[in-house]
């Protein structure tokens, strides 16, 4: 989702555009122009008929717009925060900031875009019968047509169809769990993108062009259902890590007026990317990816406080979030160290190498106890007595023992009450 560009923003959302949305708009552009146009709406010029496809897919880009602007004005009702929303030319990802949606919040998310769609292709519907320029009419019926198809195929229960999320509201309200629910919807969305790659290639074998769209579409499906259920997978891994847990709290500051060269003396053995520049006018994040190569005399000349990123212009993490909040702030941020902070103040930092480090342990092993708690584990298993912090297991283990010592001394007394007799 990185390759995009902001385009504006609306009601406090960040549209955005994928960069392959220009390679299908020219693709849309020509076939409109050079096929469909000049076969059902003959006798006109070749000016007149770019003019139709241009327009035709600038129009269709926008009614793919107000689809997915209809799914965040319900999340907004829903008191759902959306950040963005980044546009393919079939679709749209809407950037949800809530961690835990409710399955009725998805439901009546999902079914606001294909109901939007129809009411849309009704108003190009309206407009194509009442309009009478030859030009206007061959768009608009495109347009209602197409806005028409947009709407049943959305509601196709294949995820991430706007149906395949309606059936994954569904499965979650019915299992407790959107980790299966999704895996479901999911499978179901990649047979029907295979089914949609084959049915074009049997198309473009069969000598229809057309059939490329159908390839196109169907891979992007693929890709989308894919990355939903990989996506889900590592909210469900690294939300029940804590940021207080995974952080390290001993922290190297650099001093800002420290000069670069002295720096790359001191720290050049040490297995470090970035770090933390502080005194008690500056902080700032030294990340050595995004500097330069420099000339000897240059690194004599700049100080760390001017090639370092100040603090100011980065989200950074608290104490109380959880590592997936960590893992979208280290995407959107694009560096490889966050500080933790509490109060204004830096009382440490997280890794995304410690971080990645983490989930790939998580997917191949599960739920793992944090490394603090089997230390703190330990200890009280050893000095229980002598910190007061007894578990419920030695409190078990302890009865257990008194127990069993009372029954020898009983057995001890009553053996010599014998001897005596």
């Amino acid at each position: 989702m990185n390759k995009s560009m902001k385009l504006f923003t609306i009601f406090g959302i960040d549209i955005k555009l994928h960069y392959s949305w220009w390679f299908v708009f020219m693709l849309l552009s020509w076939s409109l122009s050079t096929a469909y146009f000049p076969q059902f709406f003959p006798d006109h010029t070749v000016r007149e008929y770019w003019f139709m496809g241009l327009i035709s897919a600038v129009l269709l880009f926008v009614s793919v717009l107000l689809h997915e602007l209809s799914h965040s004005v319900v999340a907004m009702w829903r008191k759902i925060k959306v950040e963005s929303i980044t546009l393919f030319f079939f679709g749209g990802v809407a950037g949800i900031t809530k961690e835990d949606m409710k399955p009725s919040s998805e439901f009546m998310m999902a079914i606001a875009g294909p109901i939007f769609s129809l009411c849309l292709g009704g108003i190009f519907y309206i407009i194509y019968l009442f309009n009478g320029h030859p030009i206007w009419t061959a768009i608009t019926h495109y347009l209602f047509r197409l806005n028409l198809i947009l709407a049943v195929f959305n509601m196709v229960p294949a995820f991430p169809l706007d149906g395949g999320r309606a059936l994954r509201a569904g499965l979650y309200a019915y299992f407790g769990d959107l980790k299966k629910a999704t895996r479901i919807a999911s499978k179901g969305g990649k047979s029907f993108a295979t089914f949609l790659i084959f049915l074009g290639i049997f198309a473009i074998i069969g000598g229809e062009p057309a059939g490329l769209w159908f390839v196109f579409l169907g891979g992007f499906l693929w890709f989308i259902a894919g990355m939903s259920y990989e996506q889900v997978v590592l909210k469900n891994v690294l939300s029940a890590i804590s940021v207080k847990e995974l952080m390290n709290k001993k922290v190297i500051y650099l001093k800002p007026e420290m000069v670069f060269a002295d720096f790359v003396k001191k720290y050049a053995n040490v297995d470090k990317e970035s770090y933390i520049v502080k005194d008690k006018k500056f902080v700032g994040i030294l990340d050595l990816r995004k500097v330069e190569k420099m000339v000897p005399e240059m690194q004599q000349m700049l100080k760390l406080k001017q090639i370092s990123l100040p603090l100011s212009q980065v989200k950074c993490l608290r104490e109380k979030d959880n590592c997936y909040v960590a893992y979208k702030r280290f995407a959107q941020e694009g560096i490889v160290l966050l500080p933790v902070m509490r109060s204004g103040k830096v009382v440490g930092v997280l890794s995304n190498k410690l971080l990645m480090h983490r989930l790939i342990w998580g997917l191949k092993f599960g739920r793992i106890v944090g490394a603090k708690r089997i230390v703190r584990d330990v200890r009280g298993h050893v000095e229980g007595k002598q910190t007061g912090v007894v578990t419920k297991k030695q409190k078990k283990q302890k009865k257990l023992v008194t127990k069993k010592l009372v029954t020898k001394k009983r057995n001890v007394l009553f053996s010599k009450k014998i001897k005596r007799k």
